[in-house]
């Protein structure tokens, strides 16, 4: 048997990291058992609305946040992009998903504001589309063509609201891109769906009871839920209900998991580096692409590190994912047989 990272362990490295003070005592608090962890971190999210596993409650967060009835949820799909040439940037998604109608989902769980967020989104549903518009192995190429390609949706989940978001005055959260619009007013529908979740601003009507009458009330509980789980009256106002119910117990589970929270401490830190990658390179003067360029590099580290410790989880490693979590060189080793077994090749 592998030795699971200990509570000792992992408090003296979130105590020696250069975390903010706020986050390093939320970090310390899960590993003490008197705080959740954040349902829209990495960890948590993947397994709290796991297509394979909990396929209903994406469904529920597909259909009430798009307002319209898509194909219920069938499975999860991979959660990297389609590779055009060698010198292709990698994308990896964080819920994917097939519909039973043939589209493809994307749920996306931002945590930091992106001026950008709409080029990234952009790019995602673009890749995601030429996804659909491939033949499949068994497939004749005339079994696809431009009028039968199936259509994509991503929705992003954001924790911070970038400005262009926060400057916008609307008393909607959900932002949803359904058709294009011509300058002379033709309309035509779009392949690419998109919605765009400002879960800062829905925490925000739902504390202070300011919203809408119309207002989709179990949609707003569950998104408020993911922007604070741990807020007194989000928990006050969703227990009762079985799907908060359990997700709440599951992620307390999660929280306890030693190797969840190792996870969770590496998150935080590879955030911490891409916030403070944007805010140098920002306070030198350099260029702002430059800088997401760096950050977006230490995000995609992260990505990897999340995608070898699902694939060790999906064949029962635990013991691996222990030793990988406090051994940079036995993570190395892992990291080697991941690429080997999903036939990842590095690009000098």
């Amino acid at each position: 048997m592998g030795i699971n990272p200990s509570s000792e362990d992992l408090i003296k490295k979130a105590q020696m990291s250069d975390l903010d003070a706020e986050t390093k005592e939320n970090i310390l608090k899960i590993i003490s058992g008197e705080r959740l962890a954040n349902l829209y971190d990495d960890a948590i999210a993947k397994r709290a609305f796991s297509p394979d596993v909990h396929p209903e409650r994406l469904d529920f967060l597909l259909q009430r946040t798009m307002g319209e009835s898509y194909g219920a949820v069938e499975k999860s799909a991979s959660n990297e992009g389609m590779t055009i040439s060698k010198y292709s940037k990698a994308i990896v998604t964080d819920v994917p998903a097939w519909l039973r109608d043939g589209k493809r989902l994307d749920v996306e769980f931002q945590a930091v504001a992106q001026d950008y967020i709409f080029n990234r989104v952009d790019i995602y549903a673009s890749n995601m589309l030429m996804i659909q518009f491939s033949v499949e192995e068994g497939q004749s190429r005339k079994d696809v063509d431009y009028g039968n390609v199936k259509g994509v949706i991503v929705i992003v989940l954001m924790v911070k609201s970038p400005k262009v978001f926060r400057e916008f005055k609307s008393d909607r959260y959900i932002h949803r891109v359904k058709k294009i619009v011509t300058d002379t007013g033709m309309e035509f529908p779009a392949l690419k769906q998109m919605a765009f979740v400002q879960l800062d601003k829905a925490l925000e009507l739902f504390l202070s009871d300011r919203y809408n009458k119309d207002e989709d009330i179990g949609l707003l509980k569950l998104l408020a839920m993911i922007a604070d789980i741990n807020n007194d009256k989000v928990k006050e106002m969703t227990q009762g209900d079985e799907m908060y119910d359990d997700i709440r117990k599951e992620v307390d589970a999660f929280s306890k998991d030693k190797e969840v929270q190792a996870m969770l401490l590496e998150e935080e830190m590879a955030r911490a580096d891409w916030v403070t990658g944007i805010n140098a390179a920002r306070r030198e003067g350099h260029a702002e692409g430059h800088a997401e360029g760096r950050a977006e590099g230490r995000a995609e580290e992260h990505l990897e590190v999340q995608n070898v410790y699902a694939w060790l989880t999906g064949q029962k490693r635990i013991d691996d994912i222990s030793k990988a979590a406090t051994d940079e060189k036995y993570y190395s080793k892992m990291l080697a047989e991941y690429k080997k077994a999903n036939e990842i090749v590095d690009e000098e």
